[in-house]
């Protein structure tokens, strides 16, 4: 029995019983007319199937024919007969020497003809019409006896046919006896395979995507054959046109005799479902990756927490009791080294996390280039001669060269790598070179800085920019830190779309060059940031200040600062405290803390602005721990002139009252 003939899909006929009754009629038929074989025919355009044969010895030995080279809808048995390219498609398909045709029998949307065959000349055939005409009526009643059940099937196989297209499910068949393989419409379409392709056993298999798909399919199929038992499988295939979709294959066996006979299944494409578990697998494992990252910062953070604050107050008990004056400006000085280190890991994690996440905005400005590196070299000279290391310095382009980028983050580029350089060299010497080049018509600022450290092997190389890792080599020194800086430096560098470079040989020394494009200006705004101390003239300008904030330590800390400059500050606890203050007294400064109870100070910047509680030079800065873009947004549309950071550092607040003390000195000039 032929394996296409049991696809209720291809079919819309019973199966069972009636491919015994076709059988019978064909015998019958070669016995009447003296022919060898009969065969039943189901012709389509594309091909021809073999429904059932009389003898199943005998030709044709495929269940599967080429078609007609005509068309059997518009001639009669008779002319078919006489067709010379029937006559040649019937000797190169059917062995025939000579043949009978009966008439096409309709079933459904099918046709349906039987052919009776002589392969042999010696054999003479009794070509009797009656008999002939006979021989199709009882044909006609085998089938009328299923025409019944014909439109329900018919109606089935067109349902079918449309759920497995919905479903994208296509059925597959492999007889075992005959090593023969059929595919559905379905499949063929999962395939992306013409519809008149015929499948073959043997190269079927190389769909499979090479490697473990195939090789997995494989086992499974040889397993199935061995024992009987049916699979479930997911794999990939690659298209007749090249895609790669993924697969499920669900395949069943039935035995004879401890003998596999037929393989059967379902072919489904699933590749969407499958892709969309894979990413959601892969973002899955990325949070998982995140939150562990996570944990490991935390971890490591709180590590490190200890040594600034066991620093601070360690050296301020000590400050407490101590009368002389050498040893207790000593302390205070490591005090204060220890909350540097200690903000300088603040600052880290918040770096981190914002870059991380996306969140950081570049705040790009008019400044002078030299000048900002003068500054920064001021701060590591004291560092270098601590450890007796001398620092070399080259700032190759005129003094008062300006740019336009993020002043602060090129500033925090350098310093990581110096502070770095200074860490990790115990002798020698470090070298600081800035240079304006220009490539490709576009100016850069090439940034090196060279130590005569210890250098670094391979490893340590290849991980140095990784969040938390370090080197074995580096983390045992003391004081190592989390790991963070050079993995923000290298973010910080890569968002001003610019390229840093690494160059290390152990026990010799270590390089970066850094590569950022910029631009040039003629603007010089960055004079008053980068000018110096405050002039004694202008600290003779009187100023009323107002500090804002509900932490009474803080207040202090800030009133000491302006106390150095013999400014003695008024202080409120809340917004609410400082509007009324500001509604009796004309202020010049107000530093402003924002997360306040009562009334926050973004609210009461607000009211004082509102009702003109400040003249036009008047100036209200944000002192906040609360460092976000968007706390930044807030406190300028409030109306705040600046924004600083705590812990407030004291040249920040030199700035500010110099700002003020110039805008005052003008306006008393005018």
């Amino acid at each position: 029995m032929s394996q296409q003939f049991n696809s209720k899909e291809q079919y819309p006929i019973s199966v069972s019983s009636t491919v015994l009754n076709f059988e019978k009629v064909l015998k019958s038929g070669c016995d009447i007319l003296s022919m060898q074989q009969g065969i039943l025919l189901h012709v389509t355009s594309e091909h021809i199937d073999v429904i059932a044969k009389a003898d199943a010895s005998l030709s044709p030995n495929q269940s599967l024919l080429p078609p007609f080279p005509v068309d059997i809808a518009s001639l009669p048995s008779s002319q078919l007969e006489s067709c010379a390219e029937v006559n040649l498609w019937a000797k190169q398909n059917l062995s025939a020497k000579d043949f009978i045709i009966g008439r096409v029998h309709r079933v459904g949307n099918y046709h349906v003809m039987l052919i009776l065959v002589n392969s042999l000349e010696d054999i003479e055939s009794s070509y009797d019409k009656g008999k002939l005409s006979l021989l199709d009526n009882w044909l006609e009643s085998v089938l009328q006896k299923e025409r019944g059940a014909d439109d329900n099937s018919i109606k089935h196989a067109e349902l079918f046919a449309k759920l497995q297209s919905v479903a994208n499910i296509g059925v597959w068949e492999v007889d075992i006896v005959e090593n023969a393989l059929f595919w559905s419409s379905q499949t063929r379409v999962i395939h992306e395979v013409p519809q008149h392709y015929a499948p073959e056993l043997g190269s079927a298999i190389e769909f499979y995507k090479k490697g473990a798909d195939r090789d997995e399919i494989t086992r499974l199929v040889n397993h199935a054959i061995e024992t009987g038992e049916p699979w479930t499988v997911t794999l990939q295939i690659i298209t007749a046109k090249g895609n790669s979709v993924w697969v499920e294959n669900h395949g069943m066996v039935e035995m004879f005799e401890g003998q596999c006979v037929r393989l059967f299944g379902t072919f489904q494409n699933v590749d969407k479902s499958v892709k969309l578990r894979l990413e959601l697998e892969a973002r899955q494992k990325d949070a998982e990756a995140a939150f562990k990252e996570r944990g490991h910062l935390l971890s490591r953070i709180s590590h490190e927490l200890r040594t600034p604050l066991n620093g601070i107050t360690g050296m301020l008990q000590a400050i407490k009791f101590e009368q002389r004056v050498n040893i207790r400006e000593r302390k205070t000085d490591l005090a204060l080294k220890s909350a540097d280190r200690l903000l300088l890991l603040i600052d880290d994690v918040l770096d981190y996390t914002e870059i991380s996440g996306g969140e950081l905005v570049l705040k790009k400005n008019d400044f002078c280039v030299r000048a900002m590196a003068e500054e920064l070299i001021d701060v590591f000279k004291p560092l270098c001669k601590e450890k007796g290391l001398r620092l070399f310095a080259v700032l190759s382009f005129p003094e008062n060269t300006y740019i336009n980028g993020d002043a602060n983050r090129i500033g925090q580029i350098i310093s990581r790598l110096l502070s770095n350089a200074i860490k990790f060299t115990s002798r020698g010497h470090i070298s600081i070179q800035l240079t304006l080049r220009e490539a490709f018509n576009v100016p850069n600022l090439l940034i090196s800085i060279e130590d005569t450290g210890e250098g670094m092997d391979e490893a340590t190389k290849a991980s140095l920019f990784t969040p938390f890792i370090q080197g074995q080599k580096q983390t045992a020194i003391k004081g190592s830190g989390t790991g963070l800086g050079l993995s923000i430096v290298k973010q910080l560098v890569e968002k001003m779309d610019g390229e840093i470079e690494l160059r290390s040989e152990m026990d010799v020394g270590t390089s970066f060059d850094i590569v950022l494009p910029v631009t040039l200006t003629d603007v010089k705004q960055g004079l008053l940031e980068h000018s110096g101390a405050l002039s004694s003239s202008l600290l003779t300008i009187p100023l009323s200040i107002l500090v804002v904030d509900d932490n009474d330590i803080n207040r202090i800390v800030l009133a000491s600062m302006l106390e150095k400059y013999n400014f003695i500050a008024d202080e409120a606890e809340d917004g609410e405290v400082a509007i009324q203050k500001a509604r009796e007294k004309d202020y010049d400064l107000i530093f402003m803390d924002c997360a306040m109870p009562v009334l926050d100070g973004i609210s009461a910047t607000k009211v004082i602005h509102e009702e003109g509680l400040m003249h036009s030079q008047g100036s209200i800065v944000a002192v906040t721990a609360n460092t976000s873009e968007e706390d930044r947004k807030a406190c300028k549309e409030a109306g705040m002139s600046a924004f600083l950071c705590k812990p407030v550092d004291q040249r920040n607040v030199a700035l500010e009252l110099k700002k003020v003390l110039l805008s005052k000195s003008l306006e008393m000039h005018q």
